[in-house]
């Protein structure tokens, strides 16, 4: 049983992982959709545009990896809090931006941000949960984060209505940085001391043993690295596309909302029942459910479709991502667990980088309705080597 301070302490962390989630939803939506009109970015740019998650992607990917070996090393809410001190500049930058370069530099600097907290508000969750229910603790951060995500990005497309995009922006995120700054000094306990340590021997090379050696490891981290290719996909294509074809901010705010809020609130559930039936069959049907509907979404324009497109697309994101982190947990020792789970999460969300240029590329040199088809194609390709990975392990 967890008890009563471990109680308050998660809940502490599952609000801190929520303004890590709404700082991000803030800029997810208004950024790709205003490109054009307010940051001067030319039609049909798609790799230029994309550059904004190529930062994003690299720099949280390499920050995920830090976060983890520093949380191993040092403590945890200090990472944390550095991770909060980094993002000041950003509301600034973006009031400030003349064009899409700052935009890139904001990101990139985001990157750190969402590389450090949200890692380790992960990190923390799991410290203080039984082995048994890793899979409702991941569900639980996961959910609070793309809650937040949800609110973030409804929030500044309702605000644009009375004020500037950059107002908005520069308003809102530096509002909720201060209170997850004063909230984490304050509110937050480092949770090192809860992790069951058992003394075993470290691998050699942590890095490639989780990146390549161990093979049900090395065929999650590609899993999660793949499905990033869809969340990149709706951050930078669905507001583009649609805006591009009519449909307003607030009703792309909405479409996007939909997926975002589906993904974290079926989490909590998804995770649950990982840990009640396993992990694998929720994550490849998980990767099918995304591959189908990501190119259907394409079938029509009408608003209503794209919602319900857009639910599916968060369903099968809910049945895989807590299911993909539980098992890295679950095959890696607690004495090297922060480090694994940051060389995953490197994995992971250098797949925002990835997925962008690959996304980018495509569209550029067939057009925006093959890059939603490129993605599909990659999901199922990796669906594919995961199964042949888990069951060759198993032999």
């Amino acid at each position: 049983m967890i008890t009563e301070k471990k109680y308050a302490l998660l809940v502490n962390l599952l609000l801190q992982v929520m303004f890590v989630g709404i700082l991000l939803g803030l800029f997810r939506t208004a950024l790709p959709a205003l490109s054009e009109s307010v940051f001067n970015v030319p039609k049909d740019s798609f790799i230029f545009l994309s550059m904004f998650i190529v930062a994003f992607g690299v720099i949280k990917g390499v920050a995920n990896y830090f976060a983890g070996l520093l949380a191993d090393i040092y403590n945890r809410k200090k990472v944390l809090l550095v991770g909060w001190l980094v993002a000041l500049p950003v509301p600034f930058i973006i009031y400030f931006a003349s064009n899409w370069y700052f935009i890139i530099l904001a990101t990139f600097i985001i990157g750190i941000n969402q590389g450090l907290t949200w890692s380790v508000t992960q990190i923390s969750s799991v410290d203080i949960t039984k082995n048994d229910r890793r899979g409702l603790s991941v569900g639980l951060n996961e959910f609070s984060g793309y809650f937040g995500v949800a609110i973030g990005g409804i929030l500044v497309s309702y605000m644009t209505s009375f004020f500037s995009v950059k107002f908005a922006l520069f308003s809102f995120s530096i509002i909720f940085i201060l209170i997850a700054i004063l909230y984490c000094i304050f509110l937050i306990e480092d949770t090192k001391k809860y992790a069951n340590v058992i003394s075993q021997e470290s691998p050699d090379n942590i890095f490639f043993y989780v990146s390549w050696k161990n093979k049900k490891l090395f065929a999650y981290s590609q899993a999660g690295h793949i499905e990033k290719f869809v969340d990149t996909c709706i951050w930078i294509f669905f507001p583009l596309y649609l805006f591009n074809n009519g449909i307003t901010l607030l009703e792309i705010s909405y479409i996007v909302g939909i997926y975002t809020f589906t993904w974290g609130v079926l989490q909590i559930f998804s995770g649950l029942y990982s840990d009640i039936i396993g992990r694998n069959l929720l994550i490849v049907a998980g990767m099918l459910i995304c591959s189908i509907f990501l190119p259907m979404c394409l079938l029509s324009l009408e608003f209503n479709w794209w919602l319900v497109c857009s639910f599916f697309l968060g369903v099968g994101m809910a049945l895989l991502y807590p299911s993909i982190s539980s098992a890295v947990n679950d095959n890696c020792d607690d004495s090297w667990r922060a480090t694994g789970i940051g060389i995953y999460r490197f994995w992971r969300d250098t797949g925002y980088a990835s997925g962008a240029l690959g996304l980018g590329l495509v569209s550029s040199l067939l057009n925006i309705e093959f890059g939603f088809i490129f993605v599909s194609i990659c999901m199922i390709s990796s669906t594919l080597i995961l199964i042949f990975a888990l069951r060759n392990n198993e032999k």
